[in-house]
């Protein structure tokens, strides 16, 4: 039934679109299509909180630049405008010792510092990411165009991570933008444009030197030197060189074996499989006489086939145990918006069942969907009730992630700085915790595990936004078994920093 569909009814579909609307053969409207899905997506969490590496790193690094200007790394200091909202008992132990020097490149935090010049809000934020995301969407079009059908292009506004991240204002949506126009640049053998478009793309993110591979490629099937196929590689030493260094690896694989079993396999899962994106593949036979007509395919092939194994083999989390599963998804977004692109020619209304996932949570983090922008939402809720115990004064305490948002009124959750409240990081000891306190438990990523295991508690409060919740907790008693606080009886203040700077 299925293969009736791909091979007669999806074609004959197709070639009835013309005689329905002349509009459709334009090759404008997919692309003003394209443009508007994506200023859409934006538009529609225009004052969605801010969270995780937005919140403590990419935000305040932007800020930092409005603050100091031109720099080649914001970090080992917090700027002005997150101090301000911090009390020495409300400071989130990621910010202690000020912003990491992650190693990545600056022009982000410059965008985004422009914007932020007008207003610091987090409305300003997310209009800075207006553009790049509409052109990441037009890119991918154009790529559908040269491998034969430009609706073929939409396919990425049809996968949650790709949605999601043009909510999240870190350094992956602006390489997600000029990815495809830079292997455009290579597909149509316009060397001069790829030159400067390679160059920029590690500047916008190291992993853009991976353009390199599909240029390598076109130059050899041409049988020609092309010096300026090594514009990616050169721009990532031209970074390398100014900023003194590059990120790190934030691990490596320990055996091939345990890389195939595991890291490889999870990578191709999210990419190829999840949220519906298995159905793409059912394609693949019908699909396959048009991939072999011209490099294109080819091409785009073997980016998103490096672009798997390199983000399968470092700063990967597949081997570090099911506690651990919470990938970066982000990493993965360009190969798999163009992994859809490639597959989904012939048939792009297969991408649409991503769709019902994209507020689902997921086991690969907030990042995988908008749950991420849900879970702000429900922190957002839950904030005038803990204003308002704290003014009761109860003690409550709250996540790291959490109390960052609480005390900063440009990520979108409080409009003036929340203090009086604790913090409970990892090391915390259900000890250090009295009968009657309350302890808020957030949608994802706080550390209340050892809290859980040692503390008995009932719920008084709960707030929830599709699948994400944020849950208040009245502290009853201790369990028998409960971990036994360490000699200090206190958490550490800071986190141990790196040794090296390593992938974000």
């Amino acid at each position: 039934m299925l293969d009736t569909l791909l091979a007669r009814g999806a074609p004959a579909i197709l070639e009835a679109m013309p005689q329905i609307h002349p509009a459709l053969l334009s090759p404008w409207t997919p692309r003003l299509a394209a443009a508007g899905l994506a200023v859409l997506a934006v538009a529609s969490g225009i004052d969605a909180p801010l969270v995780e590496d937005s919140l403590f790193w990419w935000v305040p690094k932007a800020l930092m630049a409005v603050e100091e200007g031109p720099r080649t790394a914001y970090a080992h200091a917090l700027p002005a405008t997150v101090a301000a909202g911090l009390t020495p008992s409300t400071t989130p132990p990621q910010w202690s010792a000020g912003l990491p020097d992650y190693a990545h490149p600056t022009v982000w935090y410059l965008w985004l510092a422009g914007w932020l010049k007008v207003s610091q809000t987090v409305t300003m934020v997310h209009l800075a990411c207006i553009l790049p995301a509409a052109l990441a969407a037009v890119g991918f079009v154009e790529v559908g165009g040269r491998l034969g059908n430009r609706w073929a292009g939409l396919i990425p506004l049809c996968m949650p991570p790709v949605l999601a991240q043009m909510l999240r204002p870190e350094l992956d949506l602006p390489l997600l933008a000029i990815t495809p126009w830079a292997l455009l640049a290579v597909l149509d053998g316009r060397w001069r444009a790829f030159a400067v478009l390679g160059f920029l793309a590690p500047w916008m993110k190291e992993p853009g030197a991976l353009l390199v591979v599909p240029a390598a490629l076109r130059a050899l099937r041409e049988r020609r030197w092309e010096p300026r196929v090594l514009a990616p590689v050169l721009g990532l030493a031209a970074w390398g060189f100014l900023h003194g260094g590059l990120a790190q690896p934030e691990r490596l694989p320990v055996t091939l074996l345990e890389w195939l079993r595991k890291d490889l396999w999870v990578a191709l899962r999210i990419v190829l499989i999840e949220q519906g994106r298995w159905m793409l593949l059912l394609a693949i036979p019908f699909t396959w006489r048009r991939w072999r007509r011209g490099p294109a395919a080819g091409l785009t092939g073997a980016l998103v086939g490096i672009w798997i194994v390199a983000f399968a083999t470092v700063g990967f989390f597949a081997t570090r145990g099911a506690a651990d599963l919470h990938t970066h998804v982000r990493y993965f977004l360009p190969g798999m918006a163009l992994a859809g692109v490639l597959l989904g020619v012939r048939a792009p209304w297969l991408a649409l069942p991503g769709l019902l996932w994209l507020h689902a949570s997921s086991p690969f983090g907030p990042e995988a969907s908008r749950f991420g922008t849900d879970a702000g939402r429900a922190e957002k809720a839950s904030a005038p009730w803990i204003q308002a115990r704290l003014e009761d004064g109860e003690t409550v305490w709250v996540g790291s992630y959490q109390a960052a948002g609480l005390t900063q009124p440009w990520a979108g959750i409080v409009e003036t700085p929340q203090a009086g409240f604790r913090i409970y990081a990892m090391d915390t000891a259900p000890q250090q915790v009295s009968i009657g306190d309350l302890v808020i438990v957030a949608a994802y990523g706080e550390p209340a595990g050892r809290l859980e295991r040692g503390l008995v508690w009932e719920r008084t409060e709960q707030w929830t936004v599709r699948d994400a919740t944020v849950s208040a907790y009245r502290v009853t008693g201790f369990r028998p078994d409960a971990t036994p606080p360490d000699r200090t009886g206190f958490p550490s203040s800071a986190p141990v920093p790196p040794a090296s700077p390593v992938l974000r």
